[in-house]
């Protein structure tokens, strides 16, 4: 009986890790999305909770479709945005179908926004934002058979969009990190 070489030892001690940390890295961002869509429905009576679970669910799909698309899958976002559907007050389904659509543009225009630097890409966020919560203060009006204050939806686009830098500059450490390791 031929025993494995000292190589073949560490290669199959270290391929459990490998698998691991391959699995890892590619459910990180589902589990962020999911994390903080709990978190963030939890009664903390924090000024603009609901706003800023959207915010941070969307911008976390925006980043990762548009600098690490291998990483945000549609089926890992499908399953990550079912599951946040769960614990959001928005209509039911529009918080899943806003993410898709987030997905689909930011998919559409990702080479041509890596030419753009940060702000570009920022921009074009921020108007995809700007038409999600248009449509989402539509729907709302129409479920309380009245028109909502449009300053609710200000309010969710400043925020949304004003947290985005931060969750990049998380996010792009973040990369570093999982790219070195």
């Amino acid at each position: 009986m031929r025993l494995p070489s000292q190589q073949q030892q560490i290669l199959l001690r270290w391929a459990p890790q490998r698998i691991m940390k391959a699995v890892w890295k590619k459910i990180v961002p589902g589990l962020f999305i999911i994390c903080w869509g709990i978190v963030l429905s939890a009664p903390f009576g924090i000024p603009g909770q609901i706003e800023l679970q959207s915010g941070i669910i969307l911008g976390t799909v925006w980043f990762w479709v548009l600098y690490r698309p291998q990483v945000m899958s549609l089926p890992l976002l499908f399953l990550s945005g079912l599951i946040v559907e769960l614990f959001v007050v928005t209509p039911p389904g529009f918080l899943l179908l806003w993410m898709l659509v987030v997905y689909g543009v930011a998919q559409g225009v990702r080479f041509r926004l890596a030419q753009g630097g940060f702000f570009r890409s920022w921009g074009v966020y921020a108007l995809t934002v700007l038409g999600g919560v248009f449509l989402e203060w539509c729907l709302m009006s129409i479920q309380a058979v009245a028109i909502i204050s449009p300053f609710a939806m200000v309010f969710q686009w400043v925020l949304t969009i004003g947290v985005y830098p931060l969750l990049h500059a998380g996010f792009a450490w973040g990369r570093r990190i999982f790219d070195n390791s």
